[in-house]
């Protein structure tokens, strides 16, 4: 019973922590850029109404202005890109932190059996 309480010891328990948070924090990061991507287009409009004295409609003139509408999309695309590299940054540090654990474990199970 003693050997399953000191299974996991301080060590492996604040990786796996640590793991776990990255785990979560991945998609946090993820909803985030993919929320400050689709704002971009707010944002866009925003800035060109304050610059007209008439009511601004963003998909006409995107329609009118091939170039401003390539410029919003590789803006935009450029932040979903940001979100995915932070995302999978995220994950592969999960992963990998809880490798690290899983290998000590195997390795000091083996070192029991061989003794």
């Amino acid at each position: 019973m003693n050997e399953q309480v000191e299974f996991f010891s301080a060590d492996h328990k604040r990786l796996l922590s640590i793991a776990t948070w990255a785990k979560y924090l991945a998609w946090i990061a993820f909803v985030i850029y993919i929320l400050w991507a689709g704002l971009q287009m707010f944002q866009y409009q925003n800035i060109l109404s304050n610059n007209s004295q008439f009511r601004f409609d963003l998909w006409s003139f995107l329609r009118s202005n091939p170039l401003e509408a390539f410029k919003l999309g590789v803006n935009m695309m450029s932040i979903v890109l940001r979100g995915i590299i932070y995302y999978l940054v995220l994950k592969g540090i999960s992963l990998g932190l809880n490798m690290i654990v899983e290998t000590d474990i195997n390795y000091r199970e083996q070192k029991r059996g061989v003794q």
